[in-house]
């Protein structure tokens, strides 16, 4: 699932992410992510790089309105 973010963001490498695509989940994502972090709303965000094929530091990036539209695309994907 493609994502238009209204908020680009520049990497640390210099490129412009404008887009993401977030791909469905598999229990080996999960349990990566787990695996990464503790608490929460750490494993979601490393998830959400998992997923998107970004790194968490990227992900740290997005502006919170995208974020949240990634989010529902998300959950849309665990319920189809």
């Amino acid at each position: 699932m493609k994502i238009d973010l209204k908020y680009p963001i520049d990497r640390p490498d210099g490129s412009k992410v404008a887009s993401v695509t977030l791909r469905r989940a598999t229990v080996g994502d999960l349990k990566a992510a787990q695996r990464q972090a503790d608490k929460p709303e750490d494993q979601e965000l490393a998830l959400i790089a998992r997923l998107t094929g970004l790194v968490p530091e990227d992900v740290e990036l997005i502006d919170l309105a995208d974020y949240k539209r990634i989010q529902e695309s998300f959950r849309e994907l665990l319920d189809a």
